[in-house]
């Protein structure tokens, strides 16, 4: 209960993509295969049109479901992006005729820019499934698996040679780097939310008004937030030797 507070704001729910516990099907699938799963139906959005959207939205308010939750609350914290879908849809919708200096309606732009509308709640609703029933631990287990799995076996193949380019390969590989870059920006997603809900929260206690007045002044708190903890990050990695050719 105190983590759910403290991820909201002490609103009483989650922040969007904070993970939330539980014993369900998808809680206990393998993190590798949910990430995988994500990024088939992320890359299908994108490439496969319409019934690649319908299939995704199906599949995600399945998982949503079997996790026990409801399938709009993935869409938490989606809203700036619903205001610029709807922008973009209005622009695309119109026509204009420089000739005679007419408006009209676009139907062929109209499409296109629900579908691109699609293709981005469906990216965005799948990476909140992903963080709602898996951990960051969890994730980094299955990406250090990953990368084991495909480095170590090429770095034995790589010993055998006496090019001095391929041993400069095998150093740079001798590094569990892919795993650990990878886990950082996936945290990312839900570090942003967690900060964007606490200080949203703050500034609303303080008599704060909502809409463009939150924006302008949630905006810059939240990118101070973030570049300290990107900058603790990168002197936590340095001081761990990380990327230096002497280890």
């Amino acid at each position: 209960m105190a983590r759910m507070k403290r991820d909201s704001g002490g609103m009483g729910k989650p922040a969007p993509y904070a993970y939330r516990p539980g014993d369900s099907v998808l809680h206990r699938l393998p993190a590798w295969i949910k990430l995988v799963l994500l990024l088939g139906l992320s890359t299908a959005a994108f490439f496969a049109g319409f019934p690649a959207l319908a299939t995704g939205a199906v599949i995600i308010t399945a998982g949503a479901l079997a996790a026990g939750m409801r399938p709009w609350e993935l869409l938490r914290g989606g809203k700036p992006l619903m205001v610029m879908i709807a922008c973009i849809v209005m622009l695309r919708s119109v026509a204009y005729d420089p000739l005679v200096c007419n408006l009209g309606f676009n139907r062929s732009g109209c499409v296109a820019g629900l579908l691109f509308g699609g293709t981005v709640l469906i990216s965005f609703s799948a990476g909140a499934l992903l963080f709602s029933v898996t951990t960051m631990t969890e994730l980094l287990d299955s990406l250090s698996m990953i990368e084991g799995g495909v480095r170590f076996p090429l770095a034995a193949v790589l010993k055998k040679t006496r090019s001095a380019r391929m041993h400069r390969l095998l150093r740079w590989l001798e590094q569990p780097c892919l795993s650990l870059g990878v886990s950082l920006m996936l945290g990312f997603l839900p570090r942003f939310f967690e900060v964007w809900e606490s200080v949203s929260a703050a500034y609303l206690a303080r008599a704060g008004k909502r809409g463009v007045s939150l924006m302008l002044a949630v905006v810059p708190l939240v990118i101070e937030h973030l570049m300290v903890k990107a900058g603790e990050t990168a002197c936590a990695l340095e001081s761990r030797g990380f990327m230096l050719n002497n280890r």
